[in-house]
């Protein structure tokens, strides 16, 4: 399950990859992996796949 929450949550764009650009937390730390959980409201499906796991 953990594999399609995953690729649901690229098909509706959450989360970006950019190792060349890393994006910059508050804090000060860089991750070249960020994830927008705000998005999954406009996508009831994949945000009760997330909630039924």
């Amino acid at each position: 399950m953990n594999k399609e929450i995953a690729k649901q949550l690229l098909s509706i764009g959450a989360v970006s990859l950019s190792p060349n650009e890393p994006f910059t937390w508050s804090s000060g730390i860089q991750s070249p992996i960020y994830c927008d959980n705000r998005l999954t409201l406009a996508y009831p499906a994949v945000r009760k796949m997330i909630a039924d796991e």
